[in-house]
């Protein structure tokens, strides 16, 4: 049987989550309170015979999503019970949730594959590669006058920022997008701001490694760096940026990042941006 999952069914949901990814129950609780919301959890109920790891066959997060008018689906956290991989089950729970939004009026589904073995299921699932990123490696000079923000931003105001450089953004719930940054606060994460841009990072010996940066120009872009360096002392910056932001054209290196699959008419995704923090 699948249904949406309850309050009842957390902590076996605790187990599952812990077994498929390595992760300590408390990352398994946050991940499924704060960043999915258990409305947003699909389970797929196949008790077993004997005692088990848990009641639940298979379980698949799908949050709601929009960009501009459209809206969608986000597929994460796929897991199967260990017992019961390999029978096509996840096939079938995917499906048939694809059929659902589909049939509900939805237009599109994204996800962000964790392997390539993970990019190629959702490829036979009609997904196609979208959203690649660029890596961009560069030194960072010396700039006393640097002026910047450090970790002054509130989530709200980050998300209205984001979508005022990213009009096309997907846009997840404001709560997923609240324990993502929690998540990102405890790791390490720092967000530099100033009124031209902003950039979360994290520092890595001589590296300070951006997961995002948005800025009116490359100067712009350039003044955040700086300031960076001049608290953390950081010589050099790796910045992920979209394809279709304007920072630093023609630079870096390709990677491939997120998949859609479409509902409706396929629509064109230049201008789409969809990153996640996590």
């Amino acid at each position: 049987m699948l249904r949406k999952a309850t309050e009842e069914d957390f902590l076996d949901l605790i187990v599952m989550r812990c077994e498929a990814y390595g992760c300590s129950r408390t990352q398994s609780a946050g991940w499924l309170h704060g960043i999915v919301g258990l409305d947003n959890l699909l389970v797929l109920e196949k008790p077993s015979d004997g005692p088990g790891p848990s009641r639940f066959a298979a379980m698949l997060a799908a949050v709601p999503v929009k960009t501009g008018y459209r809206k969608g689906i986000w597929f994460a956290g796929m897991a199967t019970r260990a017992d019961l991989r390999g029978r096509g089950l996840m096939t079938k729970l995917v499906e048939t949730c694809l059929r659902a939004y589909a049939e509900s009026g939805y237009h599109f589904a994204v996800t962000v594959p964790g392997s390539g073995h993970a990019a190629e299921y959702f490829a036979r699932m009609q997904f196609q590669n979208a959203f690649p990123m660029r890596a961009v490696t560069k030194p960072i000079p010396r700039n006393l006058l640097a002026q910047a923000d450090f970790d002054t931003m509130p989530v709200r105001r980050l998300c209205e920022t984001r979508l005022r450089y990213q009009p096309g953004c997907v846009m997840l719930p404001e709560s997923t997008m609240t324990e993502m940054m929690t998540e990102l606060y405890s790791a390490g994460i720092t967000v530099v701001s100033n009124p031209r841009g902003y950039g979360l990072y994290y520092t890595d010996g001589d590296l300070l490694q951006f997961i995002e940066l948005q800025a009116d120009n490359d100067h712009s872009a350039d003044i955040l760096l700086q300031a960076a360096r001049e608290k953390n002392g950081a010589t050099t910056a790796k910045v992920l940026l979209s394809e279709n932001q304007s920072l630093y054209l023609g630079e870096g290196r390709r990677c491939p990042y997120g998949m859609i699959r479409f509902f409706k008419k396929p629509f064109p995704l230049t201008d789409v941006y969809f990153r996640l923090l996590i």
